[in-house]
């Protein structure tokens, strides 16, 4: 019998990453070259079906915090965790009482995803569901309860201003000089071993806080059965098929608390929602690979059940005492620190997008920062290792954003999403950065190079080595302005490489800038927990989950509701459709693994929406489907 863990080695900070630290602090340019291939011209922008004021006009979204009703999920919960939060979209003429709507669609996010991962495409969804077909519309995106430990002073007050410069002093100020905000001062980011009560943040916690949103909204079981649905994305639909294979009360001989008794039908974007078995666990595991949780923490799955209750039993016991790191994080290469990062980029693109960017600089340089900086602007492995760096570039606000997150330039496939290309300068293709990724940070480079489309990278850093920061500024073009129904190819001046195509660009940098900063939640989560993995992976597909209070008694729950699943053709899985939980999943062409909640909605006459409208179908041929 084995442990369930291979001999591990704490990853908080490695001897790999302490010499990459040496090595990044070398001044040396010996293999800096400014030539690339220079993106042709822009195109213009197509025309919008509506507007983004007209959304807010129709629109009204709310963070809301309630009271959890369960007090055994609650029993080590700080006090400023107690509650559930989340975020209400309806129509601002909509009736008060959810119960009133037509019909709830309660959205569960991904791996490090908070509630804003659905910003976009719930607000447009309710928009035109009313406009179009008349139904009145809520969506109700859920936070998991880590999400309440995040520190959003700093950036919630930038996100007010309107000077960039004032906003980049804010969040710089507070989260780095010590200085204060609403008579706040920032404790810093925390670390695994300030996070004690996260170790029981799992998949029981994330259940029942599911039930207890539904039923403060509805308080009716036969009205949630005839008009909530029940979905997410990537992660949050395998959550989706627990939900629905859950039994809220823990007693077999009632079924009026089974997640599947209180939904109209399910949905999943990029992710599987399959009926979780007893005993199966490869149906849990193959669909986490994106993770590689096990590469990741050492673990190995038992082939007898009773070795892997034990195995289990001792991953949690060394997660309590902090052997394993309790959220994903890797100090020195993936933290808290990292994940902040992206909202406050995008409060700065929000308010001057196409100003250059000067905040990086300002930022002071941890290990983590400088590392995760270097894998995500190198042109290949000696660019990581010495200069130039991202400091010797010049980026816009809005370009800084491109560089993280599009598929042309990410070398993170969980983050990958359509936006467009960079303009302005310079682009050559990266190589071996995605496998330098996930040989540092394997939780990072999941899908390695098989999922990774050819990723770009800007060369010009200027015209010598010793005249860096003097190269051209590089700016964004939006997925409409590089390539079109009738220019399809989006190539260098010279027409002679191309970059990205028409089939290939889908979603709106505008858009996706607003779902990362708006409101008093965000799309990036800093603590995700360690344990709602290990209990998906380890513990769910086993009967012996119910010793942990996760009751999935009811595990043909997802063959029991109407389902509907959308696969990104080019999202984290090398093969687009395998193992899901429809016949016909529906493959969204092009798209990659953010797409489906940000493809454009407004566009149609050039970029139809094959979510919205797909979904919208489902919704309404399955209201009240259990009166048929």
């Amino acid at each position: 019998m084995t442990t369930g863990l291979r001999s591990y080695r704490p990853r908080y900070l490695t001897l790999a990453t302490a010499m990459v630290s040496a090595a990044l602090s070398a001044n040396t340019y010996a293999w800096y070259s400014p030539k690339g291939a220079v993106p042709e011209e822009k195109l213009e922008r197509v025309a919008r079906d509506w507007t983004r004021e007209q959304v807010d006009t129709a629109v009204v979204s709310s963070f809301m915090k309630i009271p959890s009703t369960n007090p055994a999920v609650n029993a080590t919960v700080s006090e400023g965790c107690a509650s559930i939060q989340f975020v209400r979209h309806k129509l601002r003429s909509g009736p008060d009482n959810a119960a009133e709507a037509d019909a709830a669609l309660l959205m569960m996010p991904g791996v490090i995803e908070g509630a804003n991962g659905f910003h976009y495409i719930a607000r447009n969804m309710i928009y035109k569901a009313a406009m179009q077909r008349g139904i009145s519309l809520e969506v109700w995106a859920v936070d998991r309860r880590s999400n309440c430990l995040e520190d959003l002073t700093g950036v919630n007050a930038a996100e007010g201003l309107t000077d960039v410069s004032e906003a980049e002093d804010v969040m710089i100020g507070y989260y780095y000089e010590g200085k204060e905000v609403d008579g706040k001062v920032f404790d810093g980011f925390k670390t695994s071993r300030d996070l004690e009560e996260v170790v029981d943040y799992g998949l029981s916690m994330a259940t029942d806080d599911m039930f207890a949103v539904m039923e403060y909204m509805i308080p009716d079981q036969a009205t949630r059965k005839e008009k909530v649905f029940v979905g997410g994305h990537s992660l949050g639909g395998l959550h989706t098929s627990t939900f629905l294979a859950w039994d809220r009360d823990g007693d077999r001989s009632t079924l009026d608390d089974a997640g599947y008794m209180n939904t109209a039908g399910a949905f999943g974007f990029d992710t599987s929602l399959r009926p979780v078995y007893a005993n199966s666990e490869e149906d849990m595991v193959e669909s986490t690979t994106m993770i590689s949780l096990s590469d990741w923490l050492g673990i190995q799955q038992e082939d007898d059940e009773a070795d892997q209750a034990e195995s289990y039993a001792k991953t949690i016991n060394l997660l309590r005492d902090n052997y394993l790191p309790r959220t994903l994080a890797v100090e020195g290469a993936f933290n808290a620190e990292i994940l902040a990062l992206p909202e406050a980029m995008a409060v700065l693109a929000g308010i001057a997008p196409e100003e250059e960017s000067t905040a990086l600089q300002r930022l002071p340089r941890s290990l983590t920062l400088r590392t995760l900086l270097a894998l995500v602007h190198s042109r290949d492995i000696n660019d990581f290792f010495y200069k130039p760096s991202i400091d010797d570039f010049r980026y816009t606000n809005e370009a800084l954003v491109g560089l993280i997150f599009d598929d042309n330039s990410t070398v993170l496939p969980f983050i990958s999403t359509s936006l467009g290309f960079f303009e302005g300068g310079g682009m050559e293709e990266r190589k071996g950065i995605a496998d330098l990724v996930g040989s540092i940070v394997p939780i990072l480079g999941t899908g390695g190079g098989d999922v990774i489309p050819t990723p770009y990278i800007a060369t010009d850093a200027g015209p010598y080595r010793w005249r860096m920061g003097e190269g051209p500024l590089y700016g964004w073009a939006d997925f409409d302005e590089v390539a079109s129904n009738s220019d399809t190819e989006h190539q260098d001046e010279n027409g002679e490489i191309t970059f990205t195509t028409r089939r290939s660009e889908t979603s709106d940098m505008d858009d996706f800038v607003e779902a990362l900063y708006a409101g008093e939640t965000n799309l990036t989560e800093w603590y995700f927990p360690t344990r709602l993995l290990l209990d998906l992976t380890m513990a769910a597909p086993y009967d012996f989950a119910e010793n942990y209070g996760m009751y999935l008694y009811h595990r043909d729950g997802a063959a029991n509701v109407p389902k509907i699943e959308f696969i990104a053709e080019e999202g984290i899985g090398a093969d687009p459709v395998g193992g899901q939980g429809t016949d016909d999943p529906i493959v969204l062409e092009g798209m990659n693994h953010l797409d489906p909640m940000f493809a454009v909605a407004n566009a149609s006459a050039t970029h139809p929406n094959p979510v919205i409208d797909r979904l919208l179908d489902f919704v309404e041929s399955n209201l009240n489907s259990s009166r048929r």
